[in-house]
């Protein structure tokens, strides 16, 4: 687990917290139909520069300890990071509860994150980029870190709202079987040049938010000499109940 001394009083999140106080229903309903709209939602200069620049110094730490090559990390190991503070903001958990019912029109089971940082660089980098999926939860925010500013940058691929939430497990195995097949990733991967695919170049320190089980999505490659590092929020497992799942989890 990585961590940094951090003066107590110094504080932390103020513009995020900041901006997420402000939403109204209405602004929450506007995001919503921005994400069904055009597949992404963009909140820009989430972090301040403080609080982006202490996760910087957080990432390069955790490269260095990973022997300066691709590392991922889970929620458990974020602390000192300020991921974790985000993560247990009651501010943060509110925006994503208030999306789901704005989208779904239904109570909002209570916000637990999958949360992972995601660092690229090395030798490594090949075999993290290009590979379209589909999320396991309803709802991604995403906040870049670092991304390189020149060369391959990791831009963000998103084909948005392909599919619904499928009302079994099964069906989303379909669906994933089908999209992780070795001809259908060759196809998707010819078409990322094309008009079909959205690409973003993403901004640290902005806030970004889809529906990230209903979106096939990826990113591109990075230069081994370069770090492209994302926080990834998870929210809302629909086949979180299903007895199957649980069953495979087991073998």
């Amino acid at each position: 687990m990585f961590s940094f001394d951090v003066e107590p009083a110094m504080p932390h999140l103020t513009s995020a917290k900041r901006w997420l106080s402000a939403l109204s229903d209405s602004d929450v309903h506007g995001i919503a139909q921005k994400i069904d709209k055009d597949g992404i939602y963009c909140a820009p200069d989430f972090l301040s520069a403080d609080d982006l620049g202490r996760l910087q110094d957080f990432v390069a730490a955790a490269i260095a300890l990973g022997g300066n090559q691709s590392v991922s990390l889970a929620s458990n190991q974020l602390g000192g990071s300020g991921l974790d503070e985000l993560g247990n903001c009651d501010e943060f958990k509110a925006l994503f509860s208030r999306l789901y019912f704005s989208s779904l029109g239904r109570q909002a089971p209570e916000v637990k994150f999958y949360q992972i940082l995601r660092c690229l660089t090395g030798r490594s980098v090949a075999k993290h980029s290009l590979m379209f999926h589909y999320d396991s939860y309803v709802i991604t925010a995403l906040v870049p870190v670092q991304i390189p500013q020149s060369g391959k940058r990791g831009d963000f691929l998103i084909i948005p709202n392909t599919r619904k939430i499928r009302s079994t497990y099964v069906l989303n195995l379909a669906d994933k079987a089908i999209l992780d097949n070795v001809l259908m990733q060759r196809l998707l991967r010819r078409r990322a040049d094309g008009v079909k695919i959205n690409r973003i170049s993403m901004v640290p320190g902005n806030l970004y938010l889809f529906w990230g089980y209903r979106s096939i999505h990826t990113n591109e490659p990075v230069d081994e000499d370069a770090v492209r590092a994302t926080a990834l929020f998870h929210y809302a497992d629909p086949h979180a109940d299903s007895f199957l799942k649980r069953r495979l989890r087991l073998r």
